[in-house]
């Protein structure tokens, strides 16, 4: 079965947008991006527009990409100081010499929609803060939706980057899971995926699982995304998953279309429930 993301996405859109005229929240939600990319746009340009259809304003600061380390932190510490701005997000990735953890923590606990700053994410790894980090949220929905058992079962994250393979990791070990944590540093991806009852990946590797390398009836949430042109055959943003591994699976999300628009939608989320009064 496709998880049609879009629809989900559509019915949370909304949900938010009548919660915010019923708790008549006025929101501005500030997107900081360091520099250009065609990803980077894309990904404003969506978080923009489902903003405009709840009622969030946003505003965007574009800045230079040769912007120092010590400048851009100074900046964030401005956007963060402005009463109006009661969410930041820093649009990643930032060029290769900012120091992105460094940047991130300059970000309010308050207004950290992303769950990224240090103190935002060591909340939520113990379990004390408000929100879930987007991706883990927009996870959490699908398994809701489609009465995914978690416990008992063979679960394998792929990838242990910051923004996937480690928050969710956290979130279901938290939530009594069993999980296998695979990343470059693993052998035979191959032996540990093949037993796996539900794979999560983040990878961000074009085709890095295949039909073979899985069995019948798996749980498969590819929630990698890759910029246009790394995969020449392929137009548009994919994933880690081949398509054809849906043939198999019992539950799978497409690349578009399946947790990208719920992850944007989770922004928003987060947004509501850490300024609600």
């Amino acid at each position: 079965m496709l998880v049609d993301g879009k629809k989900i996405s559509e019915e949370i859109k909304e949900s938010l947008k009548q919660e915010i005229k019923r708790n008549q929240l006025k929101l501005k939600l500030a997107i900081v991006e360091v520099g250009s990319g065609e990803a980077s746009d894309k990904f404003i340009e969506r978080k923009i527009k489902f903003a405009e259809e709840i009622g969030v304003k946003t505003r965007i600061y574009k800045l230079s990409s040769d912007i120092s380390n010590t400048q851009l932190r100074k900046k964030m510490a401005e956007i963060n100081h402005i009463k109006e701005n009661d969410g930041v997000i820093l649009q990643l990735p930032l060029p290769s010499h900012i120091k992105t953890q460094y940047i991130l923590n300059g970000i309010t606990l308050k207004k950290d929609v992303d769950v990224l700053s240090s103190r935002a994410f060591g909340n939520f790894a113990t379990g004390h803060f408000k929100v879930l980090p987007p991706v883990v949220g927009a996870i959490k929905i699908i398994f809701e939706k489609y009465n995914v058992d978690i416990k008992n079962k063979n679960i394998v994250v792929v990838g242990a980057g910051k923004l996937v393979g480690k928050p969710v990791a956290i979130w279901l070990i938290n939530q009594g899971a069993t999980v296998s944590v695979l990343n470059e540093f693993t052998s035979d991806l191959t032996e540990f995926i093949k037993k796996a009852d539900i794979v999560i990946s983040g990878a961000g590797k074009p085709g890095l699982i295949s039909s073979e390398m899985v069995k019948d009836g798996v749980i498969i949430m590819d929630a990698g995304t890759t910029k246009p042109g790394f995969v020449a055959t392929k137009p548009g943003f994919v994933g880690d998953v081949d398509p054809d591994v849906k043939e198999k699976a019992s539950l799978f999300t497409p690349v578009p279309g399946g947790i990208g628009p719920l992850t944007v939608a989770m922004v928003f989320k987060n947004l509501i429930e850490l300024n609600k009064r």
